[in-house]
């Protein structure tokens, strides 16, 4: 009886192990590819509190290149999307440094979000629309 038990779990174990042998740092591999070519209105939490962005991106296969425009000034952006999955990078000026500033979330249809993280000193939510042509 005690190895049948032990039989039936490892009968288990080998048949569930498949599922969980799926990288979790790679894209779902079942996402549908997307293209986030257009422009987006975006909104970033940041510390001082909700700011508007506009993101014009560009995408060539999974190449993301574009611009970010804000209050502040706009910047060069340079990414990639991966299955349904953004990642982008930003660098800004602050007084003569530069902070390098990283989103990376998720595409739904005309919808995006996810998290930014600013130069290692934090990190805040953010989301996007994209804008009707």
């Amino acid at each position: 009886m005690k190895y049948a038990l032990v039989l039936a779990l490892a009968c288990l174990y080998v048949a569930a192990a498949p599922a969980y042998a799926q990288d979790p740092a790679k894209p779902d591999a079942k996402a549908e590819p997307v293209n986030v070519t257009g422009v987006w209105d975006m909104v970033v939490e940041s510390p001082q509190g909700a700011m508007e962005i506009v993101g014009t991106f560009k995408q060539e296969g999974e190449k993301l290149t574009g611009t970010q425009a804000s209050q502040m000034g706009e910047v060069a952006l340079e990414g990639t999307v991966v299955g349904n999955e953004i990642k982008y990078v930003i660098n800004i000026d602050m007084g003569g440094q530069q902070m390098t500033i990283t989103f990376a979330g998720k595409v739904d249809g005309d919808t995006m979000a996810g998290i930014f993280e600013f130069g290692g000193m934090g990190s805040a939510g953010w989301s996007a629309k994209k804008r009707k042509q």
